[in-house]
């Protein structure tokens, strides 16, 4: 935006405060103290001017339209499909009710959601709504936009929901998150799952499974996105998820690494790897893909040698280790479709969600109908 400036004439109507008083000094030869006055008063509109710029280059409002958008919430929507259509409401929300109700009384006490304020916040379980059809979704349908028009709030309200529900679901973490001891029932249904699917009694000890995924960028990375560029020809973060096999619990993760980096290396950043030694019991280990390395407390396939062949007892082991990946490892597949929109925020979360999800059932229930 550009706007040419010229000197104002004696005459003119700003400068009429001073032209009556000064008019014998301008019908004959000014002196400089005339001079330096009427030059105050032009840097003076100069800067009026500026102000004037300044102000609409920062509002950058052209034109308000006279009418404003309508809004029509669909919120009162998912009464109904959580009383008689549950697989629309999972659609939406990416959670069943049951889980939905559950997190809502889990989260309904946290201080985030009570204050002074004059301006009454949403209702709570509104507010879980909005969170999770902003996080569940991808691309064009998680824009605020999108989100604010599907339930009739404005934009700023649907960041306001969203960052009051991520504060109170993190900090659920350390109650959620983290290793069952030994001699827990659910090291006891994963050895009894592990020696079912595999028809091998020895098997049972072992009652861990590690996989990655990635989490995908919406945007290409402004620095560094070389180091984000992926296998699959996608910028994303690496995400490295150990559960337990026969509920698919998540006990221990790794988020944050650049989408280029090995899965073997991402996984030197997990607990698992790093403390072995004191969460795993003696004589029990981590299932894994070939990707990883192999260890006494790390069990992988063997790999192929260069210019070789794999020995039939190989085989055999490869074959029978490749029951338990079909029951284990697509849960990681499926990962990857929850929460793409928050990146590292929105994967932990995730996490604790599941663990949510997981805790509210009984372990031999949960079991049978994942």
């Amino acid at each position: 935006m550009s706007i040419m400036l010229t000197p104002p004439s004696p005459l003119s109507p700003v400068l009429s405060g001073f032209s009556s008083s000064s008019s014998d000094s301008f019908s004959d030869d000014s002196s400089d103290d005339d001079i330096n006055h009427t030059t105050a008063h032009y840097d003076r509109l100069q800067d009026s001017i500026a102000s004037l710029r300044d102000e609409v280059e920062r509002a950058r409002v052209l034109h308000r339209p006279s009418e404003p958008i309508p809004r029509a919430s669909q919120l009162h929507l998912l009464v109904h499909f959580g009383e008689h259509r549950s697989h629309l409401f999972h659609c939406k929300l990416r959670v069943d009710p049951e889980i939905f109700d559950d997190i809502l009384n889990l989260i309904s006490g946290h201080p985030i959601f009570h204050n002074n304020s004059n301006n009454l916040q949403l209702p709570i379980s509104i507010q879980l709504a909005i969170f999770l059809n902003h996080v569940s979704h991808y691309g064009n349908s998680a824009t605020l936009q999108d989100v604010s028009e599907w339930a009739g709030i404005s934009v700023g309200s649907v960041v306001n929901c969203t960052n009051r529900i991520m504060v109170a679901l993190l900090d659920q973490h350390d109650a959620f998150m983290g290793f069952p001891p030994p001699d827990s029932q659910d090291f006891e249904l994963a050895q009894q799952y592990t020696a079912r699917v595999t028809t091998c009694p020895e098997w049972q000890n072992g009652v861990l499974a590690v996989d990655g995924t990635s989490i995908d960028l919406y945007e290409t990375p402004g620095f560094y996105h070389q180091s984000f560029y992926d296998r699959k020809s996608k910028y994303s973060l690496g995400c490295q998820a150990v559960i337990m096999p026969h509920n698919l619990l998540i006990v221990d993760y790794s988020l944050g690494h650049p989408g280029s980096i090995h899965d073997a290396y991402t996984f030197r950043s997990t607990r698992i790897y790093q403390e072995h030694d004191t969460l795993l019991p003696a004589g029990h280990w981590v299932w894994a893909d070939s990707a990883y390395p192999l260890d006494t407390w790390c069990i992988a396939p063997f790999k192929k040698p260069c210019n070789g062949r794999l020995t039939a007892n190989q085989r055999t082991f490869n074959y029978h280790l490749s029951t338990v990946c079909p029951f284990i490892f697509p849960f990681f597949s499926d990962l990857n479709l929850i929460y793409l929109g928050l990146c590292t925020s929105g994967a932990c979360i995730c996490c604790i969600e599941r663990a949510v999800s997981i805790s509210s059932r009984s372990p031999t229930e949960y079991q049978f109908s994942r």
